[in-house]
C-alpha cells in the first residue's frame, strides 16, 4: 500500500518557480521574528525565592529619564517599525474611533462564543475586519504622522497588515486557539486525524509513496521544533515564512542524499511522512489558520504553493486508509482548494465603514450587583429600542419595561430616545475635536439620580 502523486492530482501551482523566494531570503526575512516576536508575553519564567509584602516603586526622576531613553530608542527605530507601533498604540486608545472599533471588535468575539459556525467561519470573519480595518486606516486622519510621511506608497498596505497582525490578531491568539480546538474537538475531525496519524507513523516510507531520501530522526526532530515555534506566533506570514524554512531542509535532504532535483510530485509524499512524524495534530489548526489569515496578495506564489501543499499532506493522512492499496488526492481536495484559492483571490471589494461600525461597548447596572459589560453586535441602522432589547436577553432581565439605555457623558446623564441611533450617537462623539469619555448604560430608569460612578475610566469593562 503507498500514498502516491501522479502529475494529475499535483496541487495547481507553477512548478518552475525558484524555490524559497517568498518576498525575501528566509533568514534574513525571519531575522526579527523572535525579537518582535509573536511572543512578546512569553519570557523565561523567574523563580523568586521569596514573596515580598512591597513592591519597589521607581522615583520620578528615575522614571522620567527611562522616558527619555526610550525616546532615544525610538527614534533609531526603522519608519515601519514605528509606524506599526504607533497603531498599536491607537488600537489601545479607547478615546479615538480607530481604538473604539478594534477594542469591541476583539471583546465581542471574547465574549460571544456561539457567534460562529465553524472554524472556517471564525477565521474568514476575523480576515474580513481586518482588511476592512486596513481600508479605514488608511483614510483615517487620526494618524499622526500620517502613513503616507513614513512610509512609500508600495509599503504601505504591507506596514497596515503587520500592524493588524499585532492589534487584532495578537490579542485574539489565546481565543482563536481555544476555539479551533473547539471546533475539531466536537465535530470529532481530530479524533480521527488522531488514529489515522498512528496509521501512517507504522508504515515505511516506501508503502507511503516516497522513493526520495526522507529527513532522519533528528532532522525531524529539528523541524518538529520549527512547527513548535510556529504555535507560538501570531503572524500568519511569520508562520508561513517558518513553514517555507521547513520545506527547504526537507528538500536540501532530499537532494543532498541522493544527488538529484527533485519536483513536486516527489516532495509531497515526503512532507506527509515527515508531517506524520511529528505526530501534532496542532498542524491541523496551524495550516488552517494561515490559509484563511494570509494577506490574499501573499497567497499567488511560494506562500500558497508551500501551503497548499501542506494541506494537501494533512488531507491525505487524513483520508488515508489501511485497506487501500494507493491514495491520490481525492477529487473532493482539490475542489476544496480550487474553491479556496479562488475565494482567497479574488472579488476583492472595498469594503465601507458601514460594514464594521457594529459594535457597542454597553455598561449594565444594577443597585445590588454594581456594573458589569458586554459589547454587543449594533448595527448603525438600529434604534435605541432595539439596543435595549438585545440588552434585555444579553443580561437577563426578567422586567425589560423599567430600563433604558443611558448615555453618560461630560459628567452628566442622558436617556435615549427610542428612535435614536446609538451608532451614530457614537460617531458623532469621536468625531468631536477634543476627545469626549463617555458610557453608553443600560439601567433601570427609577434608579438612584447620581447613577454609577465609573471610578477608573480606563477599565475596559464600561468604556465603548
Amino acid at each position: 500500500m503507498s500514498i502516491s502523486t501522479s502529475s494529475s492530482d499535483s496541487l495547481e501551482f507553477d512548478r518552475s518557480m525558484p524555490l524559497f523566494g517568498y518576498e525575501a531570503d528566509t533568514n534574513s526575512s525571519l531575522e526579527d521574528y523572535e525579537g518582535e516576536s509573536d511572543q512578546e508575553t512569553m519570557a523565561p519564567p523567574i523563580k523568586s525565592k521569596k514573596k515580598r509584602s512591597s513592591s519597589f516603586v521607581l522615583p520620578k526622576l528615575v522614571k522620567s529619564q527611562l522616558q527619555k531613553v526610550s525616546g532615544v530608542f525610538s527614534s533609531f527605530m526603522t519608519p515601519e517599525k514605528r509606524m506599526v507601533r504607533r497603531i498599536a498604540e491607537l488600537s489601545r486608545d479607547k478615546c479615538t474611533y480607530f481604538g473604539c472599533l478594534v477594542q469591541d471588535y476583539v471583546s465581542f468575539l471574547q465574549e460571544n462564543k456561539e457567534c460562529h459556525v465553524s472554524s472556517t467561519d471564525m477565521l474568514q470573519t476575523i480576515r474580513q475586519f481586518m482588511t476592512q480595518v486596513k481600508n479605514y486606516l488608511s483614510q483615517s486622519s487620526e494618524l499622526d504622522p500620517p502613513i503616507e510621511s513614513l512610509i512609500p506608497e508600495d509599503q504601505i498596505d504591507v506596514v497596515l497588515e503587520k500592524a493588524m497582525h499585532k492589534c487584532i490578531l495578537k490579542p485574539l491568539k489565546g481565543h482563536v486557539e481555544a476555539m479551533l480546538k473547539d471546533f475539531h474537538m466536537a465535530d470529532g475531525s481530530w479524533k480521527q486525524l488522531k488514529e489515522n496519524l498512528q496509521l501512517v507513523r507504522q508504515r515505511n516510507p516506501q508503502e507511503l509513496g516516497v522513493f526520495a531520501p526522507t529527513p532522519d530522526f533528528v532532522d525531524v526532530e529539528k523541524i518538529k521544533v520549527k512547527f513548535m515555534t510556529m504555535q507560538k506566533m501570531y503572524s500568519p506570514e511569520k508562520k508561513v515564512m517558518l513553514l517555507l524554512r521547513v520545506c527547504k531542509l526537507i528538500y536540501t535532504v532530499m537532494e543532498n542524499n541522493s544527488g538529484r532535483m527533485y519536483g513536486a510530485d516527489d516532495f509531497l509524499p515526503v512532507l506527509t511522512y515527515v508531517i506524520a512524524q511529528c505526530d501534532m495534530l496542532e498542524l491541523d489548526t496551524e495550516i488552517e489558520y494561515m490559509m484563511e489569515l494570509l494577506d490574499p496578495s501573499l497567497l499567488h506564489g511560494e506562500g500558497g504553493y508551500y501551503l497548499t501543499s501542506a494541506y494537501g499532506a494533512l488531507s491525505l493522512i487524513k483520508n488515508f486508509q489501511e485497506e487501500q492499496a494507493a491514495r491520490l488526492l481525492s477529487s473532493e481536495t482539490r475542489d476544496t482548494l480550487r474553491q479556496w484559492h479562488k475565494r482567497r483571490t479574488t472579488n476583492r471589494t472595498i469594503p465601507s465603514v458601514d460594514d464594521f461600525q457594529n459594535y457597542l461597548r454597553v455598561a449594565f447596572q444594577e443597585v445590588n450587583s454594581g456594573c458589569t459589560g458586554k459589547t454587543l453586535l449594533v448595527k448603525p441602522y438600529i434604534t435605541t429600542e432595539d439596543v435595549c432589547q438585545i440588552c434585555a436577553e444579553k443580561f437577563k432581565v426578567g422586567d425589560p419595561e423599567e430600563y433604558s439605555l443611558f448615555l453618560f457623558v461630560d459628567e452628566t446623564w442622558q436617556q435615549l430616545a427610542e428612535d435614536t441611533y446609538p451608532q451614530k450617537i457614537k460617531a458623532e462623539l469621536h468625531s468631536r475635536p477634543q476627545p469626549h469619555i463617555f458610557h453608553f448604560v443600560y439601567k433601570r430608569i427609577k434608579n438612584d439620580p447620581y447613577g454609577v460612578i465609573f471610578q477608573n475610566r480606563e477599565e475596559d469593562l464600561t468604556t465603548s
